[in-house]
């Protein structure tokens, strides 16, 4: 009975991770269709003002809100054009999740359950379409740090399957030159198995579990596909950090305060997203214990005593 116990310990330990382990492997890259997009030339104008390399560093939330309009009208003239739906999806995950302050929190949900609904719509006419997947589980994954990730842990386990599948395909696509959907999808996993507090409770009752380990993969997986960038490089400190519970001392927690160090300095840029992660890395170096619950949206709860509370009081 004890070798039987043991052995399910282990493949609960193991399961959420085995898929995720390995050299990385070559991807074929995504041939997206534009035309209907190219077709409306103002719509193709605003979608480009957001993913034209030259502006990355300087786009807007209004320029995203115009972008988002514009490209609806278009799948909405073009329902069967199924990359128009990830293109929204894209355009809702970037500028819902450029809003950080508390008080546009509830906008920023809004935005972000308008990217949900077109990529599930989406995964219901093309049920194998990568970028769908990988945009509906960063929208739902968004909507749960804004409601609270232990609030939302029912919903994790299909975001982890979303995002694994992305993983599993044999496609990439390059949003930017350093930015595609696969190094995209394991920033992602990251703060995943990051946040998500690391209980076999949770695996019994959400079949999903953290960590961190494998957060700190993610990260060092998804700077190998990119490249370094300040956010990238963030999170990854805030790993570490995590990994190393809030120490700065040896290991672990050394290598994540150089990191953090690094990222600081990173302040003379104009794109919004990374000036947040440039500063919030000044915050975790001063309060490391907020690591492993750090989160752009909002500091997420994430201690034992906060999940077993949150279980016992459950209707």
């Amino acid at each position: 009975m004890k070798s039987l116990v043991r052995i399910v310990l282990v493949w609960l330990a193991v399961s959420s991770s085995s898929v995720l382990h390995g050299a990385l492997k070559q991807y074929q890259e995504y041939k997206a269709n534009f035309a209907p997009l190219e077709a409306d030339a103002s719509a193709y104008a605003a979608y480009q003002k957001v993913f034209d390399e030259k502006n990355k560093d300087s786009v807007t939330r209004e320029q995203m809100s115009e972008a988002y309009a514009l490209v609806e009208k278009v799948l909405q003239k073009n329902p069967d054009w199924i990359d128009g739906y990830w293109i929204l999806g894209s355009l809702a995950f970037n500028w819902g999740g450029s809003y950080t302050d508390e008080k546009d929190l509830p906008y920023a949900r809004s935005v972000l359950v308008k990217g949900q609904t077109v990529t599930e719509e989406c995964i219901r006419l093309q049920p194998d379409q990568f970028l769908c997947k990988l945009f509906l589980g960063s929208t739902i994954g968004s909507i749960g740090t804004i409601d609270g990730v232990l609030s939302s842990l029912i919903k994790a386990k299909r975001v982890e399957k979303l995002w694994k599948e992305v993983v599993e395909s044999p496609y990439n696509f390059h949003f930017f030159p350093n930015v595609s959907a696969q190094g995209g999808v394991r920033y992602g996993l990251g703060i995943f198995y990051r946040l998500i507090p690391d209980m076999i409770l949770l695996k019994w009752i959400f079949d999903v579990r953290g960590n961190i380990k494998d957060s700190v993969q993610m990260h060092r997986d998804s700077i190998a596909l990119d490249g370094a960038n300040t956010c990238a490089e963030l999170m990854l400190g805030v790993a570490l950090t995590c990994k190393a519970s809030g120490s700065f001392q040896e290991g672990d927690g050394r290598e994540g305060l150089a990191i953090l160090q690094k990222t600081a300095k990173d302040t003379a840029q104009s794109n919004l997203m990374m000036q947040i992660c440039a500063k919030d890395a000044q915050k975790i170096m001063k309060e490391p214990s907020l690591a492993c619950g750090y989160a752009t949206a909002k500091q997420q709860e994430v201690s034992k005593e906060a999940v077993e509370k949150a279980q016992k009081t459950k209707p």
